[in-house]
């Protein structure tokens, strides 16, 4: 690289010969090598218990936000159970899918739906009083 106003040879480059250059970058790979190892040895020492419990304290309060307790095992047993409820769902929908089409279950769900809501509205308009 040629010196200049704009760049300016500050390390003093141009005095060194190729050969010292290319140890001194041999020598900086070498170190930042080290230095890259450290870092991934300290991480995977993992974290301490302290930190550990940090951790599960901010994910329970942040599920906890998002409606989802699991700060007893009453709590976390009805939430597994749950998220099993809707794996079969979505295990019986791919099913049916696969056999009749989306756009088939799609409808009857539309259907369903329209059904429901014609229901409620002439509830709400009957004043909320039992069909009789």
């Amino acid at each position: 690289m040629a010196v200049d106003d704009e760049h300016p040879d500050e390390l003093g480059r141009g005095k060194m010969s190729m050969t010292k250059r290319i140890e001194l970058l041999e020598r900086d790979r070498a170190q930042q090598s080290r230095a890259i190892t450290e870092l991934i040895q300290k991480v995977q020492k993992g974290f301490t218990p302290e930190q550990v419990s940090q951790i599960r304290t901010a994910f329970r309060e942040e599920l906890a936000d998002a409606g989802l307790r699991l700060d007893d095992a009453s709590h976390q047993d009805e939430a597994r159970e749950d998220f099993r409820f809707l794996r079969r769902f979505r295990l019986r929908w791919d099913g049916a899918a696969a056999k009749i089409g989306n756009a088939v279950l799609a409808a009857l769900l539309v259907v369903a739906g329209g059904i429901i809501a014609t229901g409620f509205w002439t509830w709400i308009n009957s004043g909320g009083k039992p069909p009789g």
